[in-house]
């Protein structure tokens, strides 16, 4: 403690120097000697570097569209992994002998390919007006072999940028090409869908709503009038019926006054007349009743037809034999009257019989025009109560054919913008590598760095001696100067006598000084040494030797 009490001055620490010169100058020479002798044996590495620009695609984006949308350090990082990929690597060491010097015959060919991998290095730089560009360095310790190789590593990465940009184009454009095929079938298959979905409920659609509705209309009006006319021919056919069996009733009245006045006149026992004329009467009645169910041709109605004939050709035999028996007594003027009434009845029964038909058919034909509006009418009115059904199902099929037709248009523009970046990107008029500066012969190695292992060495010299030094005279309990006697003693000191000098031998002093002389004359000339090697490069340095 009391030690450190005391200050060192300079002319104390210049004397310190001095007295431990030795301890000094030795660790010093030692150091750079080895920092010396490392920088002539270590192994000389040499690099070499390259600028690529990256270049902008001829052609404005405006017009064409680049399909490679990647950045430029992914892109850059995919094309390191291929170039620095064990298959391409292995090329290079086979075309350049790389690893052929006799320490490097027992290497394994994935040491040698991980080797080479570390000794390149891609550095991406950016400028501020926004162009990038890399740098490919390569380190070697063969220098024309380094330039050689960092120009073919510069190839590569051009050769590989184009060689991608064009797969990816193409690969896009077969992708979309593809997927435009597979949505073209989709479309046809949802217009066939949509075409068959229209035919099979036509009619029955949303835009034809309004004329259903009208249709509908109509054809009430249409039933309406129809079933008018069926009530007018139903009456019609009751009064024709009340005729025609009026008509009937006075035909028979007639019939059987003139048969009555024929056999009272003649006295002649034959068969009562009136059961043909009833036979007849109730004949003509169900044939009647016949055809207001059935057709003329139906075969219950011709032969009823038939009974009703013979029936009349029996009345009227049985009218000619009571005229031949009552010829002579009878009454012409009273007979003619009757058979003139006879005839007119028959021939207004017929008229009336013809007639009654007429209406008939116009009532079958009325009924059936009937079912056949109700028929179209319950067509119709389901047409129109299934139509917010068939809107809705057409809505959901035209919204599906419509975001297809979407999908499909957007894949056609993206197809042909996808084949005119192909052609872009084949004719080299997109984005492109272009080599700045090429890789030079490089002149100085930049490994091992003399300058710094120089200071090294210096400071490594330096800081042996300075410790061994310190460490001396920090456990040195002599005394040497007169405030260190001060400080022990803790009196004034009165007196001090001067260092006695002791004579030796003054030969061993020079021969020592000079051995010291030339110790420092060898540490400035290792010094020089440095400085050349830096300057001048060791490979001059071997060259002298």
């Amino acid at each position: 403690m009391q030690q450190n009490e005391l200050t060192i001055k300079p002319d104390e620490i210049i004397d310190i120097l001095i007295r431990y010169r030795w301890l000094l100058v030795i660790p010093l020479s030692l150091a750079l000697t080895v920092g010396f002798c490392l920088s002539l044996l270590i192994p000389r590495v040499y690099s070499s570097s390259t600028t690529i620009l990256i270049q902008a695609q001829k052609v404005p984006g405006t017009y064409v569209k680049s399909l490679v949308t990647s950045g430029i350090e992914e892109r850059i990082s995919t094309i390191s992994q291929q170039i620095m990929s064990r298959s391409n690597l292995e090329k290079i060491i086979k075309q350049f002998g790389l690893f052929q010097e006799n320490k490097d015959e027992k290497m394994y060919l994935e040491d040698k390919i991980k080797s080479l991998r570390d000794r390149i290095t891609v550095d991406i730089t950016r400028d501020r007006k926004g162009a990038d560009a890399f740098t490919i360095l390569y380190r070697g310790t063969n220098p024309e072999r380094v330039m050689k190789i960092t120009n073919t590593l510069a190839s590569f990465y051009m050769n590989e940028n184009l060689k991608i940009r064009e797969a990816q184009a193409v690969g896009t454009s077969e992708f979309l090409d593809a997927e435009l095929k597979k949505t073209r079938q989709k479309l046809v298959e949802k217009e066939k869908i949509l075409s068959a979905y229209r035919s099979k409920f036509m009619g029955g659609l949303p835009d034809e709503l309004e004329s259903n509705l009208r249709t509908l209309d109509r054809l009430q009006q249409q039933l309406t009038d129809r079933q008018s006319m069926l009530r007018e021919t139903k009456n019609s056919i009751g009064s024709l019926k009340s005729q025609i069996a009026q008509i009937q009733k006075l035909k028979a009245s007639v019939e059987q006054t003139m048969t009555q006045q024929v056999r009272a006149e003649s006295g002649v026992n034959q068969p009562h007349p009136s059961d043909f004329t009833i036979r007849l009467a109730q004949a003509q009645r169900e044939l009647e009743d016949l055809l207001l169910r059935y057709t003329d041709k139906h075969p219950d109605v011709l032969k009823q037809r038939a009974t009703v004939l013979r029936l009349e050709q029996l009345l009227e035999a049985e009218g000619s034999l009571d005229s031949n028996i009552s010829s002579a007594s009878a009454d012409p003027i009273d007979y003619r009257m009757n058979s003139s009434t006879r005839t007119i009845a028959q021939e207004a029964d017929i008229q009336q019989q013809i007639r009654l038909n007429q209406l008939k058919n116009e009532m079958r034909q009325i009924q059936l025009d009937i079912n056949d509006i109700q028929r179209r009418m319950k067509v119709y009115q389901r047409r129109v109560e299934e139509t917010p059904k068939r809107e809705q199902e057409l809505r959901s099929l035209e919204r599906d054919y419509t975001n297809i037709q979407a999908i499909y248009s957007s894949l056609l523009d993206r197809k042909l913008e996808a084949e005119l970046s192909v052609n872009m990107e084949k004719k080299q008029k997109g984005e492109q590598f272009r080599i700045l500066d090429f890789a030079r012969l490089p002149q100085r190695p930049i490994s091992p760095d003399v300058r710094k292992l120089f200071v090294f060495s210096f400071a490594t010299g330096a800081v042996i001696g300075g410790g061994i030094i310190f460490i001396l005279v920090f456990f040195d309990g002599s005394i040497r100067r007169d405030e260190e006697i001060e400080v022990l003693a803790g009196l004034p000191i009165l007196a001090s006598v001067a260092p006695l000098k002791i004579s030796g031998n003054p030969m061993k002093k020079r021969v020592q000084w000079l051995f010291f002389f030339l110790l420092v004359g060898y540490i400035f000339l290792i010094m020089a040494g440095f400085a050349f090697v830096y300057f001048a490069g060791v490979d001059k340095i071997l060259i002298l030797f």
